[in-house]
């Protein structure tokens, strides 16, 4: 079965709720989904992993640095042919989301245009949120079809 892991940082909530909704979405499409605060995830969960979302608020101009912390913890993780997401919630610029797909896309992620919103997220934007979920379990199911 795909699977899609979900780690995200949060400070205010607004990326958590974000995280959730793209849970949501990805679930309508009947794949494993992991989601974790990146204060409990553990690399070991992208190891099985067909899709990843990587969630964190700007901090300082910045992704927090518990989130760069665990990217930095992949680094010994083929992550080439998953499918990524940023995704993360900011105030005036987006340097947390560029910075994941940075890494990511460096690693060999194939992503999806990053996802942000502004301050809290609203129900229109939490249904952007389920829309990617959907679309991150549409791809996980196209790179199981492709890898089997």
């Amino acid at each position: 079965m795909p699977k899609l892991v979900i780690i995200y940082g949060t400070g205010s909530h607004n990326t958590e709720m974000m995280a959730r909704a793209i849970q949501e979405g990805a679930r309508t499409e009947g794949i494993e989904v992991v989601l974790e605060n990146v204060n409990d995830a553990n690399k070991n969960d992208i190891w099985d992993a067909d899709a990843i979302a990587v969630g964190s608020p700007n901090y300082n101009h910045a992704m927090m640095p518990t989130v760069r912390k665990f990217l930095s913890e992949l680094a010994d993780i083929d992550l080439s042919g998953k499918t990524g997401l940023a995704f993360g919630s900011y105030g005036w610029s987006f340097e947390a989301t560029e910075g994941i797909n940075e890494i990511l896309a460096s690693r060999g992620v194939e992503m999806m245009a990053d996802l942000c919103v502004k301050r809290m997220p609203g129900e229109d934007d939490l249904e952007e949120c389920r829309k990617a979920g959907v679309l991150l379990a549409r791809n996980s199911k196209r790179m199981e079809v492709l890898y089997v």
